[in-house]
């Protein structure tokens, strides 16, 4: 089967290299060339001969670009960035041909989604390898949404970038994007993902431990009728009070309301992790103590890097 499929995309490659190189008396004929790429790329990839399928599918991109197909020049470009991602493991090859799909696909003029989402695909692959570059090429994708006008449909990339950034305890730029994640929703009137993405922003602040900003933050939402009558508005203003008044027992009750369970998981955990610097020392509820002797996993226990000087593991010997 490989080396039928391996005979079968050399015998398209020589046709898509005849076809694109023309000849005195003709010009390229980009339109065969580009089909017979294609095609080589497919045969390739069946014989497992990932990087000449890699290259076939970028070749067929460039002759599809000639014959102004564009979407059709996206795909093959993309076919290759997986290919580099998954088979032959070339993070930089795939990277490269992610952000090359993007373009064409947002220079393809309704394909805005699209093109968000390769930019999505290429920090993925940079997750564990170069953490300042995926956060910009998750940025790239945020902004396509925004300056698309589709921001609607970026909800979960918005809310993947602020967990990313908060595994890495990046906890100033996750509140940035929490705030243009709260202006995307309002800007579609999706009330439901406002409230909850105004009561996060509270919680990353207090966890960062800027309890000034973060109350300056609840008196702008204030500025909202609909978020000062809703559960998640309740919460945030009783976080920010127990945090100025120093309650942690007050602050751990809150944390474990469901208006705040019901957020993003990474959210949730970062507000039952948060500790007010000078409050005293809580006494182990009972399902602590549980975990303790070997009970269930508290849902909330994580070896995410939350690290700054509000937010400290709950083994510490004293809280300052």
């Amino acid at each position: 089967m490989e080396s039928s499929s391996l005979k079968l995309a050399q015998g398209f490659l020589k046709d898509a290299q005849k076809a694109s190189k023309g000849s005195w008396f003709s010009k390229p004929e980009w339109d065969i060339a580009a089909q017979y790429f294609d095609k080589a790329a497919t045969a390739f990839k069946a014989a497992r001969h990932y990087e000449e399928a890699a290259d076939c599918y970028v070749k067929a991109s460039d002759a599809y670009v000639q014959i102004n197909a564009v979407y059709l020049a996206a795909k093959c470009v993309e076919n290759a960035a997986t290919l580099a991602d998954t088979h032959i493991k070339d993070h930089e090859m795939a990277v490269s041909h992610y952000s090359r799909a993007s373009d064409l696909y947002r220079s393809q003029g309704a394909a805005a989604d699209k093109a968000a989402e390769m930019m999505e695909s290429a920090a993925k692959v940079c997750e564990d390898i170069d953490t300042n570059r995926t956060i910009q090429l998750y940025d790239s994708a945020l902004s396509i949404y925004e300056n698309e006008d589709r921001g609607r449909f970026g909800v979960e990339t918005f809310k993947r970038t602020i967990r990313y950034l908060l595994d890495k305890g990046r906890l100033s730029e996750a509140v940035d994007i929490q705030m243009r994640l709260s202006a995307v929703c309002e800007h579609v009137n999706n009330r439901f993902e406002l409230n909850k993405s105004n009561l996060s922003a509270i919680i990353i602040l207090l966890a960062f431990g800027d309890s000034v900003e973060a109350g300056k933050k609840l008196e702008e939402f204030g500025q909202d009728v609909a978020f000062t009558r809703s559960k998640e508005a309740a919460a945030a203003e009783r976080l920010v009070q127990a945090y100025s008044d120093g309650d942690q027992d007050e602050y751990v009750r809150i944390a474990g309301d469901q208006s705040v369970a019901f957020l993003d998981t990474t959210i949730a955990r970062l507000a039952a992790k948060t500790r007010i610097p000078g409050a005293r020392r809580l006494e182990p509820r009972a399902s602590e103590k549980q975990v303790a002797h070997g009970g269930e996993h508290n849902a909330v226990g994580s070896d995410a890097p939350f690290i700054n000087n509000a937010v400290e593991d709950d083994d510490d010997d004293d809280l300052l």
